[in-house]
């Protein structure tokens, strides 16, 4: 054979070899930068979409914003302005909401400017912002029984809720169970959704703070004892039975009940004073809560399997922590 056709061979054998090792080393880096696990810590307090966590940001990063949510992170600017109601009334409005309608007595609405509602409860002094517990407080418990819980309240002694409703004379209350935005998971006050269930109490107190960027002018937060009873007894003065809500809520016993979980605002039977639910359909969980060694905290309101004249608005029960298919929370707001 010819020497150089063996020249010839050998060096394309050793142009193959030389290709074949580049491309097994490729795919060697490939493999393994694949297979390379990544440490990643969680934080469970600042979690709040879909039970989802999300990685811990470092310190010397912002952690304003939960979620890429590039509308959510546009600053609330503006100012407290004061709208006039359909009674002639005065009630003070945040920045990027507006009056929608209603009165003093019959709950006056407000509406941000991505469709979520809240109601005026009007406070005549801070000695009206109280905590009570009713006569009504479901079947076999006495007020005595409730008392013996060792109930209190993390907002018992939070200064800047008090200033806000001494100053303004009242707050606000989501009109409606919160619900979860589909596109963004921050907490919603809408109608047609349906309520945000299977959420442990410390995300839903996270996703009531949450569903605002931190601002100026308002502070939401999940629901306290002292906002939900102020609210019963304004209800109350205005002509309505609390400790029995068998025709004000999505009960087992009611007229229009379902039997089943329904979307929020489905029926006009169960709004009182503008504010819809809060008989009935879910529990709602609240700051308060009950005992010493083993905390867990207090639902009000009743649920779509309960009976309106043993669980009405006014209500309480201890609740596990931990998610629950029937159990939801509604937010409350209040002015800075």
């Amino acid at each position: 054979m010819p020497k150089n056709i063996n020249k010839n061979a050998f060096f394309i054998a050793g142009i193959v070899i030389i290709v074949l090792i580049i491309i097994l080393l490729i795919i060697i880096g490939i493999l393994s930068s694949t297979n390379k696990k990544e440490t990643i810590t969680f934080n469970p307090n600042r979690n709040i979409t879909n039970g989802t966590d999300y990685p811990e940001v470092p310190e010397n990063e912002t952690d304003e914003n939960k979620i890429d949510d590039p509308e959510h992170e546009k600053k609330i600017t503006g100012e407290i302005t004061y709208a006039q109601t359909e009674d002639g009334g005065n009630i003070p409005v945040p920045p990027t909401f507006n009056y929608i309608g209603g009165s003093i007595n019959g709950g006056a609405v407000i509406e941000d400017t991505d469709g979520n509602q809240f109601v005026w409860v009007p406070v005549e002094n801070i000695n009206s912002y109280t905590r009570q517990i009713f006569i009504n407080n479901g079947e076999g418990v006495s007020v005595e029984d409730i008392e013996g819980l060792n109930l209190k309240d993390i907002n018992d002694y939070n200064t800047q809720y008090d200033d806000s409703v001494n100053n303004y004379k009242g707050f606000y209350i989501a009109r409606y169970e919160a619900g979860q935005d589909e596109e963004t998971g921050f907490a919603i006050s809408k109608a047609g959704v349906t309520p945000w269930t299977q959420i442990t109490w410390q995300k839903a107190k996270n996703a009531a703070m949450d569903m605002y960027e931190e601002n100026d002018y308002f502070q939401t937060d999940l629901i306290n004892s002292f906002a939900w009873d102020t609210t019963c007894n304004w209800m109350r003065n205005c002509g309505i039975n609390i400790d029995e809500s068998t025709n004000y809520g999505n009960y087992q016993n009611s007229i229009d009940g379902l039997g089943r979980l329904s979307q929020t605002g489905s029926n006009d039977r169960w709004c009182v004073n503008n504010i819809y639910d809060m008989g009935g359909n879910v529990w709602e969980l609240t700051t308060e809560q009950h005992g010493e060694h083993q905390i867990s905290h207090i639902g009000r309101g009743g649920g779509y399997w309960n009976y309106g004249d043993i669980y009405p608005i006014s209500t309480r029960a201890p609740h596990d922590d931990s998610s629950n298919l029937s159990i939801g929370f509604r937010v409350v707001l209040y002015l800075k």
